[in-house]
């Protein structure tokens, strides 16, 4: 996992360099939008499937069913989401400064196509294959950058032509979860666990709603107050950003199935320890990216994106806040209360909104990126919060010491006491 994402990281960065050098700041936030929109329909409209997966995922006796609904699922809810979107779309586009019909016809195509993916890959990782999902992330992204590569080498690399391959990547990603063996099957769904598992997914997805508004919120209010050119602006300083996230989201996503297989003491232990190495890894991960965000943005992007550098710096601490407490908000599927779920999202959300309308006027992008740094990490402290309530842990056991330093260093150093211990740390 850590291979296909290192590697899908670098085919990100030259796909963002491809376009970057091919349009303009306004041709990027056009696209942007497009994209923003098909996204959108697919964070409000996939029902938190995904959610009620894992929380289900604990009844042995429910997994088969769950794999086998997984891209059917899919395919209904994405194509719904999709329709309800393009209407919405139709009717706001002048007044919200939405890009052309088409463009946002194209990107919609794609959200059943993600949908399926989303649910697919989840249970991919539930069961343990890794290897299947590490190959849909790479295959996508190699996919996604060399059509790029040839459209931008030779000229005809337009907004509305990264929109399309966009669209198309999520078809290739799907395609090799489905290929990628037997822990997802496609065949005759399961209608009473379709049915169960939607029901519990409707009752988390005020939570998951919130959380992906509270991410891409602040994108609309500032395309809607500052124009396509901040957005272009920062919308490639969160990518930048989010790739700060490479080492922790590999170490939530290989340690998933772990930690909802185990017992319930079991897994407070070892969710607690995967907090620690994850903040360990997001404090490295934050000084690496504002380092190399203010030696490389100019050079690679160009003078039109000076100002990216300084809003990675605003945003990178927020985001990998919210990424190291992951494992924390995993932790609390397992309680299936909606409250624990439902509240971190909302609230921040609520700080989001209200900050970006205060500093978008005043500082534009850089607002954006205070506003969002302060929501992440009230997220983040709002869930490990939970976590230590619910579960009786000192705080102190969730921060990292000495010896989580060593113990990392030592399975850097030795690729054979990583893989004899890994397993059981996780």
């Amino acid at each position: 996992m850590l291979g296909a994402r290192v590697a899908s990281l670098a085919l990100g960065v030259v796909t963002s360099v491809v376009i970057a050098r091919s349009l303009p700041p306004e041709g990027r936030g056009t696209y942007y939008m497009a994209v923003a929109v098909a996204t959108a329909a697919m964070a409000l409209g996939h029902l938190s499937v995904e959610q009620a997966q894992t929380a289900l995922w604990t009844d042995t006796s429910k997994r088969a069913a769950l794999a086998a609904n997984s891209v059917l699922l899919g395919l209904f809810t994405g194509a719904g989401a999709a329709v309800v979107a393009l209407a919405v779309v139709g009717v706001l586009r002048s007044a919200a400064n939405l890009p052309d019909m088409w463009m946002v016809v194209t990107a919609c195509a794609s959200v059943p196509l993600s949908m399926c993916v989303l649910y697919a890959n989840n249970i991919t990782l539930l069961s343990n294959r890794v290897r299947s999902a590490a190959a849909a992330m790479l295959l996508g992204a190699v996919f996604q950058c060399a059509s790029l590569l040839v459209l931008g080498m030779s000229g005809h690399l337009t907004a509305y032509s990264v929109v399309a391959i966009w669209t198309i990547t999520s078809g290739v990603s799907l395609i090799v979860l489905i290929s990628g063996g037997n822990a997802l099957v496609v065949r005759r769904a399961d209608l009473a666990a379709a049915r169960a598992t939607c029901v519990m997914g409707v009752t988390f997805h005020a939570g998951s709603a919130a959380a992906f508004l509270l991410q891409r919120s602040d994108v609309f209010l500032l395309n809607a107050l500052a124009g396509p050119r901040e957005v272009g602006i920062y919308s490639l300083a969160v990518t930048l950003a989010e790739m700060s996230r490479l080492l922790i989201d590999v170490v939530w996503q290989v340690t998933l199935s772990r930690q909802l297989d185990r017992s319930h003491s079991d897994s407070v232990e070892g969710t607690a320890r995967i907090i620690r190495l994850m903040t360990l890894l997001a404090a490295g991960s934050a000084l690496i990216a504002v380092l190399l965000a203010s030696v490389l943005v100019v050079p690679v992007y160009g003078r039109a994106y000076d100002q990216v550098d300084q809003l990675v710096a605003l945003l990178v601490p927020g985001i990998l806040l919210l990424g190291a407490s992951r494992p924390a908000a995993t932790f609390l599927l397992r309680c299936r209360s909606t409250r624990f779920v439902v509240y971190p999202s909302v609230m921040a959300l609520t700080v989001n909104i209200g900050l970006n309308l205060v500093l978008i006027p005043v500082w534009g992008a850089a607002g954006c990126a205070v506003a969002s740094t302060v929501a992440y990490a009230a997220v983040a402290a709002c869930q490990v919060r939970f976590f230590v309530r619910v579960t009786g842990t000192s705080w102190r056991l969730l921060l990292p010491g000495i010896s989580d330093v060593a113990e990392i260093t030592a399975r850097l150093r030795s690729p054979r006491h990583r893989s004899a211990r890994l397993p059981r740390t996780s």
